[in-house]
C-alpha cells in the first residue's frame, strides 16, 4: 500500500517549542514555590495541555485551579513565542520532499488549537498544510488515536494511507492506533521513550526527507 499524505505532530517534531513550553510552565508554578523536574516534564511531553496542566497540579499538590493553570501557562507562552519559533533541523527540506511528491499533510497536535495556529502562523505555513487536528477539539488526547484520526479525515484521506511523523510515545502509540505507520524522530528528552509499533526511527528530519519515497 502506498501512502499519500504525511501528519505531522508538531511540538518537539516540526519545532523546537517543548524548551518553551517547559520553561512557560516552570515560570507559573515558581511563584507557587513548585519546581518541574525532569521526570515529571518528561511524563507530560505528548499531552494535551489540559492533562498536562492536572498532571502538574496532583503532582505537585498546587492549590491554583487546574483552569488558571492552563491560562497563566497559555499566556506565557505567547509571550515566548515573541522571540521566535525555532525549527527542528530539517523540517523545510522535509516539507519541499512532501510537496515535490504532490503529497498532502496535515497537522496533528496536543497543542490547543489557537497556540498551533500561531506557530504555524509565525512559519509562515498556513495555507501549505490541507489540515489541522488540535487537542482541544477532540474527546481524548495522546495516547489516543483521535487526533490522528481527525486529522486524516480532514485530509479526506485514510489513516492506514497516512505517514505520521511523532517524537514522543503517547504520540507513537495514538498514531499507531490509528492505523498509521509510524516513524519516530526522538529529541533528547524522549530518546527512551516506548516507540513499540513505530516502522523507522530517525535522528532528525533532514534523514526522513532523503528517504521519503522509500518510507511510503
Amino acid at each position: 500500500m502506498k501512502r499519500t499524505a504525511i501528519l505531522f505532530d508538531m511540538d518537539g517534531l516540526m519545532v523546537d517549542t517543548e524548551p518553551l513550553a517547559r520553561r512557560s510552565w516552570e515560570y507559573v508554578v515558581a511563584a507557587h514555590d513548585a519546581v518541574v523536574s525532569d521526570d515529571l516534564y518528561g511524563r507530560m511531553v505528548g499531552l494535551r495541555t489540559s492533562e498536562s496542566a492536572r498532571l502538574l497540579h496532583a503532582e505537585l499538590a498546587l492549590l491554583l485551579p487546574v483552569e488558571e493553570l492552563i491560562a497563566r501557562k497559555t499566556a506565557a507562552f505567547l509571550v515566548a513565542l515573541e522571540e521566535g519559533v525555532p525549527v527542528m533541523p530539517g523540517l523545510w527540506a522535509l516539507l519541499d520532499r512532501v510537496e515535490a511528491l504532490g503529497l498532502r499533510w496535515a497537522v496533528a497536535t496536543s497543542t490547543p488549537r489557537e497556540l498551533a495556529e500561531s506557530v504555524l502562523g509565525k512559519l509562515g505555513l498556513v495555507g501549505r498544510y490541507g489540515a489541522l487536528a488540535a487537542g482541544d477539539e477532540v474527546a481524548h488526547g495522546k495516547p489516543a488515536p483521535d487526533l490522528f484520526l481527525l486529522a486524516a479525515e480532514r485530509l479526506g484521506v485514510a489513516p492506514a494511507n497516512c505517514l505520521a511523523l511523532e517524537d514522543s510515545g503517547p504520540g507513537c502509540a495514538a498514531a499507531v492506533a490509528a492505523g498509521a505507520r509510524v516513524i519516530v524522530v526522538p529529541t533528547e528528552t524522549t530518546r527512551h521513550a516506548n516507540f513499540s509499533g513505530a516502522y523507522r526511527r530517525y535522528p532528525s528530519l533532514a534523514e526522513v526527507a532523503v528517504d521519503l519515497e522509500a518510507l511510503l
